[in-house]
C-alpha cells in the first residue's frame, strides 16, 4: 500500500487544508495513476476502495497520526471519477472512545461523487 499511498501524494494539488476535526484537499489523477490500472479497461474510473483511502489518508493528517481502517458505512458513491478530474475530498473527524469516525465527502469538479462514513481505529500504520 505503501506505492499507493506515494501514488496518491503524486496527485495532490496543493496541502491539505486543516481546521480543527476537520480538512479538505483536492487531487488530480492522470489516465496513467496505477489506481486506474485494470478498474476498467477502456473506461477507467477512480475504485471505491481508493476513494476510502483518500479520505483515510486526508484524515491522519488532519490528527497528525497513522490510523488503522476498521470499517465503511453509510456509503453512497454516486458519480464516477474519471482521469483528469480535480477531485476535492472532505473529512470530519469525531473520536468516540478509542474508535474514530470520519464523515467523508468526494466531489468531481464540483459535482457530488461520494460519502460514507469511516471507523478509525487510533494505533494504525502508515
Amino acid at each position: 500500500m505503501n506505492r499507493m499511498r506515494q501514488a496518491i501524494l503524486k496527485g495532490a494539488l496543493a496541502p491539505a487544508d486543516l481546521a480543527g476535526d476537520s480538512g479538505s484537499q483536492q487531487f488530480r489523477f492522470d489516465q496513467d495513476f496505477v489506481g486506474f490500472s485494470g478498474h476498467f479497461p477502456g473506461f477507467p474510473i477512480l475504485p471505491a476502495i481508493l476513494q476510502t483511502l483518500l479520505a483515510q489518508m486526508l484524515a491522519e493528517q488532519v490528527l497528525g497520526r497513522p490510523v488503522e481502517f476498521l470499517g465503511l458505512s453509510k456509503a453512497k458513491f454516486s458519480r464516477q471519477l474519471r482521469p483528469g478530474e480535480k477531485i476535492t475530498v472532505q473529512v470530519e473527524i469525531r473520536e468516540t472512545g478509542e474508535e474514530l469516525r470520519c464523515q467523508a465527502e468526494l466531489a468531481g469538479e464540483g459535482e457530488p461523487a461520494a460519502s460514507f462514513s469511516l471507523l478509525l481505529g487510533a494505533g494504525g500504520s502508515a
